[in-house]
């Protein structure tokens, strides 16, 4: 201590030489030495030049603490380090809260940010400001301005005037004849990648159509049906293989192969398309004849029936002159209308079997008139001399039923005129659903043994599998044998016995050689009975004959109609006649 007190005396008895520097700030102290400018030579934070800090202390030794708080620069504003301060540069009189930025390198209004100058607001500073606003002065110019074509300016500043591509993503508005649906975003043009998410990124025109296979099917991710985005060969409308436990087609199907689109399963999947790759050629198809394929997959080549009529094209080497017609092939009764419907050579036949054809018989459907009939009294032209019951009048007040007359409602038919309704000299049924027998009986006549009964039946509407046509009602009732007609393209008869309105058949079986197929032309069904024998014939052919009991073998002449529930026959049945 006294060695210190020692040197501070020494020096300040000699102030020439003085040296003291206590905190080490390269500044002699003022209070030990008199040539000392140090005024606080404990604090290396202050001596002469230091700078001043918002401190309560003078740093700078200029007899002033914290003088920098009076606004140094003098521009009203603290400096930003002392006590409610915010000039960012109290140095620069042109810095402070209230100052206009302007490009020179400062931040001129104290926000933080340096030369962010935007005149026009538009949110783009110039670009001598290192923004890019070709138009400081225009908030209409800008780089996110859309390029408005014609107008002459560069609207969007990309350097060039009415070009359109305001994103840069290589693609053109469309106001400027481009295909830009979007110039404000670079990642909507045409070609780019679509994406779910509500944005038409590839300018289709649809949202949400992302392929990221590229197999032309939206991903079902994004509401589309491809069932595997990542799989270019699994799309709706590709081929289902078999055997890869894969829904190939997306149908939900797996395995389910119809690869030619006509509804059949191929063989190898399990189903019946002998040529899955092939629409023409699948199971019950229509057969071609001359091609070498089994059209139909049954197994044989070239066995056309186009017509379901059982029976092969000429073409094919069948017997059937048109194939295109059901109502045309070998064994059908001829009509004398211009169609060759036996296959034989001319449309001339006898129907009725009364030995006139129908060139001359006036009615080929009753075999009691033709042109070698004898002329009885039944009201009818027997003879086919255009004179009715001539030279026989004295007889007619006894005359049987013979060709019964529908024409006016009378001799034992009592049409009821909604079902069976009397129609121009025949009789019309019109059903009227409820699935159950409708019949309408002559009570003018009971037949006993030996008997005929025979009438033409017509299909002219409705369901063709209703059975349909005539019975011997015993009692007047739905109790007696029946014999009718299924006239579809494939028709067939069943005969049998009506027991309380409930059908036991005897026999039905397929005679459709001798049947007319179809709507529009008539079939002549004969119920007989001769002996202990019922016998069946069609078109004057016998079919099929069956023992019955003698004491069902008598009763009247009825119809008989099957009224199917969901489509209701239409029917016409005409030329009736018995026989007694």
């Amino acid at each position: 201590m006294l060695a210190l007190l020692s040197i501070l005396f020494g020096c300040a008895s000699d102030g020439a030489g003085c040296t003291v520097d206590l905190d080490g700030d390269g500044s002699i102290s003022l209070a030990s030495c008199p040539t000392g400018d140090d005024c606080d030579d404990l604090d290396p934070r202050v001596y002469p030049g230091a700078p001043e800090l918002c401190d309560g202390v003078d740093n700078d030794c200029s007899g002033v603490a914290d003088e920098l708080v009076i606004d140094q620069d003098g521009d009203g504003y603290f400096a930003a380090d002392c006590p409610g301060g915010s000039d960012c540069d109290d140095r620069d009189p042109a810095s402070h809260p209230a100052g206009v930025e302007v490009c020179d390198g400062a931040d001129n209004d104290c926000d933080g940010a340096i030369d962010e100058v935007d005149g026009d607001g538009d949110g783009f500073s110039p670009p001598d400001c290192g923004g890019g606003d070709c138009d400081d002065g225009d908030a209409a110019i800008s780089p996110a301005a859309i390029e408005d074509c014609g107008d002459g300016i560069d609207n969007d500043c990309d350097g060039t005037a009415d070009a359109g591509d305001s994103d840069g993503d290589g693609h053109s508005v469309a106001t400027c004849g481009g295909d830009d649906c979007d110039d404000s975003d670079p990642l909507v043009h045409p070609g780019a990648e679509e994406a779910c998410d509500d944005i038409d990124r590839d300018c289709d025109g649809e949202t949400n159509d992302l392929d990221a296979d590229g197999d032309g099917w939206t991903d079902d991710t994004c509401g589309g049906a491809d069932c595997d985005p990542s799989d270019p060969l699994i799309h709706p409308g590709a081929v289902d293989v078999c055997g890869d436990n894969v829904d190939n087609d997306c149908d939900g199907r797996w395995d389910f192969q119809d690869a030619d689109g006509d509804g059949q399963l191929a063989a190898e999947c399990g189903g019946a398309d002998c040529d899955d790759l092939e629409a023409t050629t699948l199971a019950g198809g229509d057969e071609l004849c001359g091609d070498g394929v089994d059209n139909n997959c049954d197994g044989r080549i070239d066995d056309a029936d186009l017509d379901r009529d059982g029976e092969v094209d000429i073409a094919c080497g069948g017997a059937d002159c048109d194939d295109s017609d059901a109502q045309v092939h070998p064994g059908l009764p001829e009509l004398c209308d211009g169609t060759d419907r036996d296959c034989d050579g001319t449309d001339v036949g006898d129907r009725d079997g009364d030995l006139a054809s129908c060139l001359v018989d006036c009615n080929d459907g009753l075999p009691n008139v033709g042109t070698l009939a004898d002329e009885i009294c039944d009201g009818l032209d027997n003879d086919c001399d255009a004179a009715i019951d001539e030279g026989s009048e004295a007889a007619c007040a006894q005359a049987l039923p013979g060709g019964m007359d529908f024409s006016d409602g009378g001799g034992g038919w009592d049409p009821d005129g909604l079902t069976w309704i009397e129609d121009s000299g025949a009789l019309s049924f019109r059903g009227a659903g409820g699935a159950q027998w409708r019949s309408l009986v002559y009570e003018g006549a009971y037949l006993s043994p030996p008997w005929t009964y025979e009438i033409d039946l017509t299909r002219t509407g409705g369901e063709p599998e209703a059975p349909a046509g005539i019975y011997l009602s015993a009692d007047g009732g739905l109790d007696g044998y029946y014999l009718v007609l299924y006239q579809d393209t494939k028709p067939r008869l069943e005969y049998g016995q009506l027991i309380d309105g409930v059908a036991k058949p005897l026999r039905s079986g397929d005679f459709r050689s001798s049947l007319m197929p179809g709507e529009g032309l008539p079939n002549r069904l004969q119920l007989s009975h001769s002996g202990s024998r019922l016998i069946i014939s069609v078109n004057g052919q016998r079919v099929a004959d069956a023992e019955i009991s003698a004491s069902l073998s008598g009763g009247y002449p009825a119809l008989l109609a099957w009224d199917a529930a969901k489509d209701p026959p239409e029917l016409r049945y005409d030329n009736a006649y018995v026989e007694d």
